[in-house]
């Protein structure tokens, strides 16, 4: 029925390798092996609709939040009733702790792939899914109902952005602001934040945009996502730098996932994912 069937080891041992050949150190070749191997089985579970398989993946946050019935009527959404003939898949890669996946299927009667990218996060557990791209919509947005929890990981995250070590990772020369101006879009985490003694200028865009008095910075920070998920947590901060470039063009938006660990009752940076 599958492609997979007949491949399955091949490519799991080209995934390997080429994940093995970034980095090489054996406790990387162990997470990454364990990565392919959960990535092939969800591939499998696509190919065979075993939606329970894929449901029991994710971390625990996700099924604490959603339940299986809601799941299961997306995915049957998304799958129609057709006939997957061919599959394969392929670890992208692994930042930190968060791995990046891609599988891509051909339905009975069609010609085009139809891609299914995944975000997975190595817990204690092993990797588990985080999210699964056009398949899942906002609806199944999840970890984000503690409000006192996300604004305590959004401002442990912030903090080690605007370190020496998380403004190096964007070589942009930025340098530690005096006052840090952050946007206001009512997200999730966003708070009153304690940055080490750092003030805060709350602003929007649209007041940006309109000329009004906002202190001189380098750049301007917004939260783009913040998520718990059990004893870690993912925090998305933007970051818009204000001057333009040498060709008088405006700088390009810069981005970073940083994630982080619980310690008791407390968030601790723990790595960095992507960076953009």
């Amino acid at each position: 029925m599958m492609v997979i069937q007949r491949g399955r080891l091949l490519l799991l041992f080209a995934t390997l390798a080429g994940a093995a050949f970034a980095v090489s150190p054996a406790a990387r070749l162990k997470s990454n092996y364990g990565l392919a191997r959960q990535t092939e089985r969800l591939t499998e579970a696509l190919v065979s609709n075993r939606s329970r398989d894929i449901y029991r993946m994710f971390t625990p946050p996700f099924s604490d939040e959603h339940s299986f019935a809601s799941f299961d009527s997306v995915l049957i959404c998304w799958n129609r009733g057709r006939c997957i003939v061919r599959a394969s898949h392929k670890v992208v890669e692994i930042l930190g702790p968060s791995g990046y996946v891609s599988s891509w299927l051909v339905f009975e009667g069609e010609k085009d792939y139809n891609y299914v990218y995944q975000n997975w996060l190595n817990t204690a557990q092993g990797w588990r899914l985080v999210w699964l791209s056009r398949i899942l919509d906002p609806s199944f947005a999840y970890g984000q109902t503690d409000s006192l929890g996300l604004v305590r990981a959004a401002e442990v995250g912030l903090r080690y952005v605007l370190s020496k070590s998380g403004l190096a990772r964007f070589h942009s020369g930025f340098k530690r602001p005096d006052t840090v101006v952050m946007l206001h879009y009512n997200r999730p985490g966003e708070g009153d934040f304690r940055l080490d003694g750092l003030p805060i200028y709350w602003t929007s865009m649209p007041q940006v945009l309109q000329g009004s008095h906002v202190p001189k910075a380098q750049f301007l920070l917004s939260l783009a996502l913040v998520r718990l998920m059990g004893d870690m947590a993912l925090v998305v901060v933007d970051v818009m730098p204000t001057a333009r470039g040498k060709d008088s063009r405006a700088r390009r938006r810069r981005g970073i996932e940083v994630y982080l660990e619980r310690h008791g009752g407390e968030w601790r940076f723990r790595d960095v994912g992507k960076t953009w």
